[in-house]
């Protein structure tokens, strides 16, 4: 019990509770990945080094345009579907016969403004987007690393979607160039 309570705490000291800027992203040089799982020219998904589940891979943007979920609109569509679209592979080829409620796939939560200059802390270790797509999830880190139940730690990714289509609204008609 000791050694579980002691790594929570670790947890919660590490989390960004001030804005901290990456100047050397791991995910921008591949040599950094152990396990190329899947890729083309826009995505690449790796195996994580840390499993959380029976299989857990991190599918990203080779492009690092966006740094977390909290700096997403409707521009960000297609590389948001483009991500699902190779989720919905690798859980095809490599998961096939997984019941979907044995997987479980979203973010973390970046750093975002509660009240004034108060903030919630940023969940996120790399300033990378990054989708986190778990087969058949560890129990604890499901619940208290990965929680559906807390939106404040994770998002799921179809809510993630549906939010950034719903932006599409919002923007402002294209202009006619003549």
């Amino acid at each position: 019990m000791m050694e579980w309570a002691k790594k929570v705490f670790n947890y919660l000291v590490h989390l960004e509770w001030t804005e901290r800027i990456q100047h050397n992203c791991t995910f921008c040089d591949r040599a950094n990945f152990a396990i190329i799982v899947y890729e083309d020219d826009e995505i690449i998904a790796v195996e994580n080094r840390h499993l959380a589940g029976q299989q857990h891979w991190l599918i990203l943007p080779k492009q690092h345009t966006v740094r977390d979920i909290e700096n997403l609109n409707g521009q960000h569509l297609a590389l948001l579907q483009a991500m699902d679209r190779v989720k919905k592979l690798l859980l095809a080829e490599r998961a096939a016969g997984i019941s979907p409620s044995a997987v479980q796939s979203g973010y973390h939560r970046g750093r975002r403004r509660l009240v004034g200059s108060i903030f919630w802390p940023d969940i996120i270790s790399i300033h990378h987007l990054h989708l986190h797509v778990i087969v058949q999830p560890h129990l604890w880190l499901r619940m208290f690393k990965y929680p559906r139940w807390f939106p404040l730690m994770w998002k799921s990714d179809m809510t993630v979607l549906r939010e950034v289509q719903g932006t599409l609204h919002a923007l402002p008609p294209a202009t006619a160039s003549g």
